[in-house]
């Protein structure tokens, strides 16, 4: 490298004043940025270290029994139509990487469909291993980056809850269906 930049020097290109220490490490470096202060590898290493295993950390936080839709009674709990789904909706919209309404649209279509396909008779246990299905698209979209860690914990977490035609019809598709309606305020189209 230091036979490059002889050479760009002969040529007139480019001269020493453009090197920087790194306030880091030290390590001599040229920034890309005259602003920039660290050299890659040191930002590098800080911008892994304050971030999660995909670059990104949850801003959903959820109770140890979330998602425990029913009341005693066996009526789904208001909060799952108002404050928590606002909740969720609003760390979404916050959540990096984005989440666009088109992805967030994906996951709902694919819980509609087999709300239609249940209501039109398909045995329960094949709906459960469609809606089980979500598990793995969301890890899947989460490690490309595609969708938010707060996503992928959110349709984890419900996913797990839905044993039974009653916690699928009257607690997640209720639940995923507020969550949806508020994020038409927070998301990107």
């Amino acid at each position: 490298m230091p036979d490059m930049r002889d050479a760009m020097k002969k040529v007139g290109l480019g001269d020493s004043t453009c090197e920087r220490k790194c306030e880091r490490c030290g390590k001599t470096f040229l920034p890309k940025e005259p602003h920039h202060k660290v050299c890659y590898e040191c930002f590098r290493k800080e911008a892994g270290a304050s971030r999660g295993p995909r670059g990104n950390r949850p801003l959903l936080e959820f109770s140890p029994d979330y998602p425990h839709y029913f009341d005693a009674e066996g009526v789904l709990k208001p909060e799952f139509v108002t404050t928590e789904a606002k909740r969720i909706a609003d760390a979404l919209g916050q959540a990096r990487p984005k989440m666009t309404m088109h992805q967030l649209r994906a996951f709902y279509q694919h819980v509609k469909r087999q709300e239609g396909a249940l209501k039109n008779g398909r045995a329960l246990g094949e709906v459960l291993i469609e809606i089980a299905k979500l598990k793995p698209f969301a890890n899947e979209r989460a490690n490309k980056e595609k969708i938010p860690p707060d996503f992928e914990l959110f349709i984890s977490r419900n996913v797990a809850t839905v044993n039974d035609e009653k916690t699928f019809l009257k607690g997640f598709v209720e639940h995923f269906q507020a969550v949806v309606a508020y994020c038409s305020g927070t998301l990107e189209r």
